[in-house]
């Protein structure tokens, strides 16, 4: 199994931030709604003569952060994307939307200083993701559970309210053909974050 090249970034800066042992800005809630790009990294399967192709997709969602007066953190992520899937071949011939949902749970650790207005952060945590529809079974859905490793900035707009880019990478065992094989998606997202 290959190491999965976002997480050949993640985990630098987690051991950068454990050796630095930085602050995190006192502690909070915060939602953020978020849009973006839902990226599947292994998009092409074949099954009994059909070829499977899975497209990139929008995703909508939204985080939910508590943050302790520590560097740690908990976010609850949830997101949508439509996730258009194509199958062509001998025995199907169809276009839809697989109507995926995601979650996940992330331990997070903030890496920016205390006093800094820049958040910088990396989470990892357990996952579901679940498709409303099957890809070569129209009728059925499937659900999936696995991980996701992510991190962002935070740019600050005022006292309470800033910009959040995230990079998350939902790692898991996805059956698209018949058998369960590992997949990493990512979800490339921007949101507005509000703070309390």
């Amino acid at each position: 199994m290959k190491f999965p090249c976002v997480w050949r970034t993640i985990v630098p800066l987690a051991s950068f931030a454990l050796a630095a042992r930085p602050v995190q800005a006192q502690g909070g809630v915060s939602i953020t709604p978020f849009a973006g790009v839902f990226v599947p990294t292994k998009n092409s399967f074949a099954s009994l003569g059909n070829d499977i192709k899975r497209s990139n997709s929008f995703i909508g969602g939204a985080r939910l952060t508590f943050w302790a007066k520590s560097p740690l953190g908990l976010e609850f992520v949830a997101g949508y994307a439509p996730a258009r899937v194509e199958v062509a071949g001998a025995t199907i011939n169809a276009s839809r939307h697989s109507n995926l949902v995601v979650g996940g749970l992330k331990l997070m650790l903030g890496i920016s200083p205390a006093l800094s207005p820049l958040g910088i952060y990396v989470g990892v945590g357990p996952a579901i993701i679940r498709r409303g529809t099957d890809v070569l079974q129209n009728n059925r859905s499937q659900t999936d559970f696995g991980g996701v490793v992510g991190g962002g900035v935070r740019l600050p707009l005022g006292h309470s309210i800033g910009v959040r880019f995230d990079v998350e990478d939902y790692v898991y065992g996805g059956d698209f053909s018949g058998s369960k094989q590992f997949q990493n998606d990512l979800a490339l997202t921007a949101g507005l974050s509000a703070s309390f």
